[in-house]
């Protein structure tokens, strides 16, 4: 009797943080869909995964802004068991020195693309009330002036569009993981000669996503990995509560009364 194994998607598949999700799913029982820019890397680490486990793998080479290659994408998404929605451009200079070009593409993959992929994978899954979303997410995306040009911004977005998602779906039986990550190198593995000396303060890619990996089977709404004390995430939601408990006054507030 053949075993059904579940099925998951990783986006930006080419980056370590995307090849270690791809290793550890792989050897967790998952068939995997690796969708990246660049095939060469997906492509060596699905050879080794499938020498090594029974997991079946293809590597889809996408250029997702395009439509012809969203498209071809779109099909492996419903019936999804899980979405890891690793999507990941980043942009040099400021915003005022930014090309239009540049930045069009910044959205379209950060913003435009995952959002679309967000959401269709969640409409399959409500329907079949299974399955899970992990959006990965960058601490830039709390304090985007740290980041140049639109990049923290569309970090915020993404953060704001998975707790929405968790919100919707409280009640759907889809668990949705926000996953954010702060210093953390996105190469070198799983190659030995492509390995970068450990800079103090970055964490690799394999204790990033195993830590994400733990907040998953715990079913935790957001993962910092790299955060030690665990209430600090509620002293950050505890804050921002109460701030907009205060907003609500239908009162203008006293320093902006005009005065005599």
């Amino acid at each position: 009797m053949s075993r059904t194994r579940p099925k998951a998607l990783i986006t930006h598949a080419s980056c370590a943080i995307g090849l270690v999700y791809a290793d550890r799913l792989a050897r967790r029982g998952y068939d995997l869909v690796l969708v990246a820019d660049r095939g060469q890397r997906p492509t060596a680490l699905a050879r080794i995964l499938q020498r090594e486990t029974d997991a079946r793998i293809e590597v889809r080479v996408a250029d997702l802004t395009r439509e012809r290659h969203l498209k071809d994408v779109e099909a492996e998404v419903p019936g999804l068991d899980l979405l890891i929605n690793n999507l990941e451009l980043p942009i040099d200079g400021s915003i005022v020195d930014g090309r239009t070009p540049s930045l069009d593409r910044l959205l379209d993959i950060n913003i435009k693309v995952h959002a679309w992929l967000t959401a269709t994978a969640a409409r399959s899954m409500v329907m079949r009330r299974n399955g899970a979303i992990v959006n990965v997410a960058s601490a830039v995306g709390l304090a985007p002036e740290f980041a140049t040009g639109a990049h923290g911004a569309t970090k915020a977005f993404v953060i704001a569009l998975t707790r929405t998602l968790q919100a919707e779906l409280v009640s759907d039986n889809v668990y949705v993981q926000l996953v954010i990550a702060a210093a953390t190198l996105t190469h070198g593995w799983p190659w030995d000669d492509c390995r970068p000396d450990p800079l103090p303060g970055v964490m690799t890619p394999q204790d990033f996503v195993d830590a994400a990996m733990v907040g998953f089977d715990l079913r935790e709404p957001v993962t910092i990995p790299s955060l030690a004390e665990a209430d600090g995430w509620i002293r950050y939601e505890n804050a921002r509560n109460a701030l907009l408990f205060d907003l609500v006054n239908g009162d203008p507030a006293s320093r902006y009364l005009k005065r005599g």
